[in-house]
């Protein structure tokens, strides 16, 4: 076998396992609070860590040209993120922690590095990210109506049901149905990923493709992720025309008895969300306050913010729901430029090409899409699914400049 074949070979692997979690967990002291493993700070080797190291030493020994505006986009954002480690300022920093998430910043970022360098035909990369698209999708409604998972753990599936404790249900007019994970940590990264790959996958005339996207929207659906769905309604009203939104309105009318239901539960018996994130983002700006600069560590919001949550049946120790938040409180200002110098300068570049192009104001729809979604939650910068997400549009969105 030739060294490209090799490359087309994981190429087409890193795409298609690009969603699942498959890894081996390690919990060296660092990983625990009260006691408690934390799996945000847990060293973990995953599957998909191989698979995109070894692509990106191929790519190398190959001798292949590397995007120079990107790597060095790239630099610059680990150096940022980096700086926020520096053991002299704080007595109280996890570096362990923050290595772990620097590790993983590192190999999806370099994954991403390879899609923008990379001469890969993008009907390809759209052709496997829709078997991807179709795989968690079929998974989803799976799981949906069984109610529990199936017992991939190749795959990085879960095991849970819907009598779990703290499993994410969706209350239907008294009858209680399971959100679907897939082999996500949570529906709404399910969800996010769906909605970003289907927004992606909408102007690619491909039967595989067309199959992609409907199944995406059924699984949305499913989820009943409240960001995803209106950020789907958003970007759909941006890239469909007339046709296509007179369709979407029929949808939604059609669906309004769930989406209801859904939204509704937020003045009602779920406004504990709204409770968490609100605490969470207030302790996001104490930390920020407490290092404006340098921040408190990379991935050290949950060790930081654990003595400062409110006591209760337990403890909500996640990162604050907020991206630009948790990167100003994790890696102060200096880390924050860093965040948007890497991925505006692309969005920016991009700006200037002409806009009748629908592939343009597809990938401006994407990540319109990933900065709302970035409002509401933390998993472009927390969950390997995300970040490998997060990198994969960055570099898509250079192959684009090229």
């Amino acid at each position: 076998m030739t060294l490209a074949n090799l490359e087309k070979i994981l190429f087409f692997l890193t795409i298609l396992f690009l969603p699942t979690q498959l890894g081996r967990h390690f919990w060296p002291q660092f990983s625990f609070i009260y006691s408690l493993p934390i799996d945000y700070l847990s060293p973990t080797l995953y599957f998909w860590d191989i698979l995109a190291i070894t692509l990106w030493t191929v790519f190398l020994i190959r001798g292949q040209h590397i995007n120079r505006l990107a790597i060095n986009l790239f630099y610059f954002f680990i150096l940022t993120q980096s700086l926020s480690l520096l053991p002299f300022y704080s007595n109280s920093l996890n570096i362990g922690a923050g290595l772990v998430r620097l590790e993983q910043y590192t190999i999806a970022g370099l994954f991403g590095v390879y899609i923008a360098s990379s001469k890969f035909k993008t009907r390809n990369l759209f052709w496997l990210l829709s078997l991807a698209v179709i795989g968690e999708s079929l998974l989803g409604i799976l799981q949906f109506f069984k109610g529990g998972t199936l017992g991939l753990w190749i795959l990085g599936e879960r095991s849970f049901s819907l009598t779990t404790p703290a499993i994410a249900k969706f209350d239907f007019y008294g009858r209680e149905f399971l959100r679907p994970y897939a082999t996500f940590p949570h529906p709404n990264l399910l969800a996010a990923f769906l909605i970003i790959t289907l927004t992606v996958l909408l102007p690619i005339r491909m039967t595989v493709a067309r199959m992609a996207v409907f199944l995406a929207a059924v699984v949305i659906l499913l989820t009943v992720s409240r960001a995803a769905i209106v950020a789907g309604l958003m970007s759909s009203l941006f890239l469909f025309k007339k046709r296509g939104r007179i369709l979407l309105i029929l949808t939604v009318l059609i669906l309004s008895p769930v989406l209801f239901t859904r939204f509704s539960s937020l003045i009602d018996y779920d406004s504990l969300t709204f409770i968490r994130r609100e605490q969470l983002s207030k302790i996001a700006i104490s930390l920020w306050l407490k290092s404006p600069i340098l921040g408190v560590g990379l991935n050290n919001f949950i060790p930081q913010a654990s003595d400062l949550l409110l006591a209760g049946p337990s403890r909500f120790l996640q990162p604050v729901h907020n991206i630009f938040l948790l990167a100003l409180a994790e890696t102060g200002m200096l880390g924050f430029l860093g965040l948007l110098g890497m991925f505006g300068f692309p969005i920016l570049r991009l700006v200037k090409l002409p806009t009748k192009n629908y592939q343009l104001k597809t990938i401006f729809s994407v990540w319109g899409v990933i900065i709302f979604l970035g409002l509401f939650d933390h998993y472009f910068l927390s969950l390997p699914q995300g970040y490998r997400l997060l990198f994969l549009i960055w570099g898509l969105s250079f192959s684009m400049l090229e």
